[in-house]
């Protein structure tokens, strides 16, 4: 069986510009001014951007795990009045992987309550999902070792995963996967395509269709 670990920002839901900084709230919410953490930060697992907006605020990294409870609790709140909306051929891409015979999980750096909600918010079959095969960054601040863990959790069997970031072509390489590149982004698509073994601007698009009945579990 094909096991499909998919990424969520990006790749199954759209990251609008402008949105509201959960990570941000849940430092004052912890009952400090919060500060930018410096640097890019596309890619970062919840835990390890935690980490950055505890350290830079000046706060002990040791309280991640009481954040990302509150950032979680701020997520729940926020997402069920503002929801993200789905990447053009998500919702149909995970339906037809799903009845090809795909088993399709997730490596993602969000924590599962704020998977959970955003896909169930954005309109997503959570039954299309394999719960059990799930590699969350709640857990590690590493992409490369959040791959890891996507190898241990899915097995020996073929492995692919499916994001929009250089980040997630690292933990496909890590977990010893084929990795698909899906970016709306034709610069950011080029830099991760050599990556890939399909590098593709929509999930909607006749290659991603033909590479997807290519590969009938």
């Amino acid at each position: 069986m094909i096991t499909a670990l998919w990424d969520i920002d990006g790749t199954l839901v759209e990251s609008p510009k402008g949105r509201s900084d959960l990570f941000t709230e849940a430092v004052e919410a912890l009952g400090v001014e919060p500060v930018s953490p410096s640097g890019p930060r596309d890619g970062f697992t919840d835990r390890r951007l935690a980490e950055a907006h505890l350290a830079a605020a000046g706060l002990a990294t040791s309280r991640v795990e009481e954040y990302l409870e509150v950032l979680d609790r701020l997520s729940a709140e926020f997402y069920e009045h503002t929801p993200r909306d789905p990447v053009p051929g998500a919702h149909e891409a995970l339906a037809l992987t799903k009845k090809l015979g795909w088993r399709n999980g997730l490596l993602t750096g969000n924590t599962p309550l704020r998977a959970r909600t955003k896909l169930r918010t954005s309109g997503f079959d959570l039954d299309a999902i394999d719960w059990n095969c799930f590699a969350s960054g709640a857990y590690v601040s590493d992409r490369a070792e959040l791959g890891l863990q996507a190898r241990v959790i899915a097995g020996d069997g073929p492995l692919i995963v499916l994001g929009d970031t250089a980040q997630d072509a690292l933990a496909a390489e890590a977990a010893q996967a084929s990795f698909v590149a899906v970016n709306t982004d034709p610069a950011v698509l080029a830099t991760i395509a050599d990556r890939s073994v399909l590098a593709v601007s929509s999930l909607a698009s006749r290659e991603f269709l033909d590479f997807a009945h290519s590969l009938r579990g």
